[in-house]
């Protein structure tokens, strides 16, 4: 198994003597947003960030990278990297260089990303059967962290795969053993970022699908209420010149059947035409 080492921040400031470059890798250690590398003439440093697999945007942990041909330090303080190493030592074993063991963690980090994209496949179409359903609740606030998952893991593979192709292009005198194992690994990086291009289509027509539900649905509630206000726009001609019940005590009933039967005539006109 190729060397490596885990250490703190503080353990690599106190040591930077020993690492060349290293005022550039303290400076990407202040703020790791994003994964990235650069490569030097006699090694490659950078950052990873690896998201979470749910619908926090938190990391799920992060660290700096320093690579050499005899070893690879990983740096972070909290230690999730430490104990997640150990789970995976059995698989990390088989490394015969540093670039491949980061390789290794690179590929480990993505194991479980095709179960958690299936998994949000399916609650897309749980939402699309909700929304054909007409009984999906806070449709734009789950459509709106799902669209933001997604950005944030369509970011991360395209970062990976610029960490892929700086690993297996020659770089000065320093070239990785093993260009073909990195190719085949981004091309799995690939899949999973056309994998993100799906369901973020997907994502898109359930929105365009939900708007399109709420543009019938006020369409059909201005047809209501157009149609009430035609039918009864004629009865607010019934005018008299004095009041009906003043001199006929069967004023205000001429008056009502009066207008139900205009209401009616209304009614059949309208059926007859299509209006409703």
């Amino acid at each position: 198994m190729a060397e490596y080492r885990i250490i703190g921040v503080e353990e690599f400031r106190e040591t930077r003597e020993n690492y060349p470059h290293a005022k550039e890798m303290l400076h990407s250690l202040g703020s790791i947003r994003y994964c990235k590398a650069e490569a030097f003439r006699d090694c490659i440093l950078g950052t990873l960030r690896i998201p979470n697999k749910s619908r926090q945007r938190t990391p799920q942990f992060s660290f700096g990278f320093y690579l050499t041909k005899q070893c690879l330090v990983f740096i972070e303080d909290t230690g999730d990297l430490k104990q997640w190493m150990a789970k995976r030592r059995e698989v990390m074993e088989d490394a015969r260089s540093t670039d491949q063991l980061l390789m290794r963690v690179m590929e480990q980090m993505l194991d479980d990303d095709i179960f958690y994209l299936s998994h949000m496949e399916k609650e897309m179409e749980e939402m699309e059967d909700a929304l054909a359903a007409q009984t999906q609740k806070d449709f734009f606030a789950e459509a709106t962290k799902i669209r933001q998952k997604l950005s944030e893991l369509n970011a991360y593979y395209e970062q990976l795969t610029a960490i892929g192709e700086l690993m297996e292009a020659p770089i000065c005198n320093f070239q990785v053993t093993e260009g073909e194992l990195w190719n085949r690994a981004m091309g799995r990086v690939e899949r999973l970022q056309n994998y993100v291009y799906l369901l973020r289509e997907m994502n898109l027509q359930l929105r365009e699908l939900y708007q399109s539900q709420q543009n019938a649905r006020q369409n059909s509630v201005m047809e209501i209420l157009t149609v009430v206000t035609t039918l009864f726009l004629p009865l607010t001609l019934l005018t008299f010149a004095f009041m009906p019940e003043l001199h006929w005590r069967y004023g205000y009933i001429g008056v009502i059947g009066a207008a139900i039967v205009i209401v009616i005539l209304e009614i059949i006109y309208f059926k007859k035409k299509k209006f409703f």
